[in-house]
């Protein structure tokens, strides 16, 4: 037995594809908790970018991160639940693992952008640096791959 059908023998993948309802429900939570996710750093992103001057940037991040950081744990619990039912074809598909692996890099990028000297919005003044810009800009072409990756596996 390899690792996927190993995983997708667990308990909750077996409840994945044994309860009719369990694999809809779920996906519609994925999705919805993507669609926060992606609205809420979409928002934070452009701000970032230079959109929306008039909006403070200190307020904005103060509301929509930890409803993105909310949306990103309900997406990853439900992806997870979503893997577990057929992680012995998802192990494999290309999608599936570039999709994986940009998630890593929007966290990495989310940590680039916590941790840096300009880690700091309050201390920014008028305009935004230019790191938090680049990152602000990377974040919106990594999230909009891992949509894209998502919609993709179910054709590779």
């Amino acid at each position: 037995m390899g690792i996927g059908q190993a995983l997708a023998a667990l308990p909750p993948g077996a409840w994945m594809r044994g309860v009719v309802w369990a694999y809809p429900l779920v996906e519609t939570l994925h999705i919805v908790a993507l669609a926060t996710l992606f609205g809420a750093m979409t928002v934070v992103d452009l701000r970032l970018l230079g959109f929306s001057k008039s909006l403070p940037v200190v307020p904005l991040l103060r509301h929509a991160l930890p409803l993105a950081l909310l949306a990103f744990c309900l997406a990853g619990a439900t992806g997870l639940l979503l893997f577990l039912a057929h992680a012995d074809d998802l192990i494999g598909n290309r999608m599936f693992v570039l999709k994986i692996c940009l998630i890593g890099a929007a966290g990495t990028n989310a940590a680039i952008f916590h941790t840096g000297s300009w880690a700091d919005p309050a201390k920014w003044g008028a305009s935004v640096p230019p790191v938090p810009r680049l990152l602000a800009g990377l974040s919106l072409f990594i999230w909009v791959g891992v949509i894209f990756c998502g919609r993709w596996i179910a054709y590779v």
